[in-house]
């Protein structure tokens, strides 16, 4: 079985705008922050290819 590398780029930009804005909604002390993790620990998931 031969391993097939995915484009993980989109998913490394996404977790990296995403991480900003969750240091952004920190720092203002942001009502909804915890709406920003799933999106945080999903697109860094899909960008290291474990899903």
């Amino acid at each position: 079985m031969t391993a097939t590398k995915k484009n993980t780029g989109l998913a490394w930009i996404i977790f990296l705008l995403s991480t900003a804005g969750l240091g952004w909604a920190i720092a203002s002390q942001f009502e909804y922050l915890t709406l920003i993790i799933p999106i945080v620990c999903t697109s860094f998931v899909k960008a290291l290819d474990i899903i």
